[in-house]
C-alpha cells in the first residue's frame, strides 16, 4: 500500500508516519484535531474491495468500540474515508508479544502476569458476548508504561463472533459451520475441524498462549497446517517441564493449563472468566527455574 503520510482523514486525523502493517492494512502515527497522538489503521485499498476482509475490518472496529477494558486495545473512532475503512486507536509504545518472545525468554513472573492480563481482557469480552477466535501472541501488544512496566493489550478482533444478539444486533458470525479460519498453532480441536466454536474454544487458545509464555514454545510444533491441526485434535500436550529444561510450576498451575488444553470442550473451563478466577488462586511464585 502506498505511504499515505500527510493525508488528513475526514478533516480530523493527520497521518504523520507509517508505523507498520501487514497483508490487510497499514498503521500510522497520527494526530487528532486537538493535536493528540493517536494510531490510525487503514484497510489496504485492494483488500478493501473484498467483502470478507472488509467485514472483518468493520467487525473488529465494532467489537472493540463496544468494549472498554485496560487489557483491550481502545478504539477511539472508525469510519470510511474516500472508500477506505479506517479505525482510530490509542497510540501505544511497545512490541507485539510474538516479537517480544523471539528476542529472549521472558522472566517467568513477567510471563505469568502477561498471560493473566490477556485472559482478563478476554474475560471482559466473553462477559459482554464477544468471542475472539484468533487468540495468539501476534494479536497481543505489550505496551511499556511508566517505570518500564509491561502491560498487555488484546487486539485484532477481525474473526470475532458475537453471541449476544440483543447487545450486538444481527452480526452474529462471520463464518458458517465447516469453515476453518484462524491460526493452526493456537487453534482448538473443534475449530480445526470446522465445528462450531464457543467461549471454551477461546479458553483452549488461551491455554496454548499460557503454555508458550511459560515454556518458551507452544505445545505442538509442526511444519504443515494439516499436521498442526491433527496434533491439536488427537495429541495430548506434553507436561510443561518437558518443554523447558529446569522449568518448575505450581501443581495447580499445571493442572489449570492442562484443563484449558483439554481436547473435549466440556472438560475445559466454561469461559475466560472461570479460567481467570482459577489462575488468581495459584500460589506465588507460579513458576520458576
Amino acid at each position: 500500500m502506498k505511504d499515505a503520510s500527510g493525508t488528513v482523514i475526514d478533516g480530523r486525523y493527520t497521518l504523520v508516519a507509517r508505523l507498520g502493517g501487514g497483508g490487510a492494512g497499514t498503521v500510522y502515527r497520527a494526530t487528532n484535531a486537538e493535536g493528540r497522538a493517536v494510531a490510525v489503521k487503514l484497510l489496504d485499498v485492494v483488500v478493501g474491495t473484498r467483502a470478507e476482509m472488509r467485514e472483518r475490518f468493520e467487525r473488529e472496529a465494532r467489537a472493540l468500540n463496544g468494549l472498554d477494558h485496560p487489557h483491550l486495545i481502545r478504539i477511539l473512532d472508525y469510519g470510511v474515508f474516500e472508500g477506505t475503512p479506517y479505525t482510530v486507536m490509542e497510540l501505544l509504545t511497545g512490541l507485539p508479544l510474538d516479537q517480544m518472545m523471539k528476542k529472549k525468554p521472558l522472566p517467568l513472573p513477567v510471563a505469568f502476569e502477561i498471560g493473566m492480563g490477556v485472559i482478563a481482557g478476554l474475560s471482559h469480552a466473553h462477559t459482554h458476548g464477544v468471542l475472539h477466535r484468533d487468540l495468539k501472541p501476534a494479536n497481543v501488544f505489550v505496551a511499556v508504561l511508566e517505570g518500564a512496566k509491561l502491560h498487555p493489550k488484546l487486539l485484532d478482533f477481525g474473526l470475532a463472533r458475537f453471541t449476544d444478539s440483543d447487545r450486538w444486533g444481527a452480526h452474529a458470525t462471520l463464518t458458517t459451520e465447516g469453515t476453518v479460519l484462524g491460526t493452526p498453532a493456537y487453534m482448538p480441536p473443534e475449530q480445526g475441524i470446522g465445528s462450531r466454536v464457543d467461549a471454551r474454544s477461546d479458553v483452549y487458545a488461551a491455554g496454548v498462549l499460557l503454555y508458550e509464555l511459560l515454556a518458551g514454545r507452544p505445545p505442538f510444533v509442526h511444519e504443515s497446517r494439516a499436521s498442526m491441526i491433527r496434533a491439536h485434535v488427537v495429541t495430548p500436550a506434553p507436561p510443561l517441564a518437558e518443554a523447558r529444561e529446569g522449568l518448575q510450576v505450581q501443581p495447580s498451575l499445571e493442572a489449570i493449563v492442562m484443563r484449558a488444553l483439554s481436547k473435549k470442550a466440556d472438560d475445559r473451563f466454561p469461559d475466560a472468566r472461570a479460567l481467570l478466577e482459577a489462575l488468581q488462586r495459584v500460589p506465588e511464585p507460579a513458576a520458576w527455574i
